[in-house]
């Protein structure tokens, strides 16, 4: 069931979300969604000093989605 709501969430991002992967509780990307795969396996965020980074839903990363457009 986590499994699909994951799945879910990653394939309902849209070019220019702002997001937060974190692992075990640590915080380690923090940006904008730049593309994503069209099944929502992958996706490529880009942060504030335009560093773009791809996570693949199988990583060990949570996601969470902002309303704060200015992700910093």
């Amino acid at each position: 069931m986590l499994q699909r709501n994951r799945v879910s969430m990653w394939a309902s991002l849209q070019r220019g979300d702002a997001v937060t992967l974190s692992q075990r509780g640590v915080e380690c990307h923090k940006g904008f969604v730049d593309e994503r795969t069209e099944d929502g396996q992958t996706i490529w965020v880009i942060d504030k000093i335009g560093d773009r980074r791809l996570f693949h839903i199988e990583d060990d990363c949570d996601l969470q989605v902002s309303e704060n457009v200015h992700a910093s």
